[in-house]
């Protein structure tokens, strides 16, 4: 099964949101935003990881770096505080790496 990486983005984007529960307000939009300017290394690093080319261990490692990419650039946005980017960017990662074990299982 190969992944839309249009919808798993969004998928992000509204996990984030529902992490924040109304912390930050409405973060989707920003999120996407974000999560759209860094799509092709996500795209790659699914890729990669359904082809057998990473393991598990190291897509987790290159997905806390991309997380740290991703708050980082979220920061710089000054949308939200550090531990609210923080508790988003945790959620978008958790659906990003649910939809790639679920499109390698199938």
């Amino acid at each position: 099964m190969s992944l839309d990486i249009g919808n798993v983005f969004k998928e992000m984007a509204a996990a984030a949101c529902n992490a924040l529960q109304g912390e930050a307000g409405s973060l989707g939009g920003e999120v996407l935003t974000v999560l759209n300017m860094n799509r092709e290394s996500l795209s790659e690093l699914a890729a990669a990881y359904n082809c057998g080319d990473l393991t598990e261990k190291e897509l987790d490692v290159e997905l806390q770096r991309e997380k740290a990419i991703l708050e980082a650039e979220m920061l710089s946005l000054e949308i939200a505080s550090k531990s609210a980017v923080q508790k988003a960017m945790n959620a978008a990662m958790d659906t990003l790496k649910q939809a790639v074990n679920k499109a390698q299982s199938n």
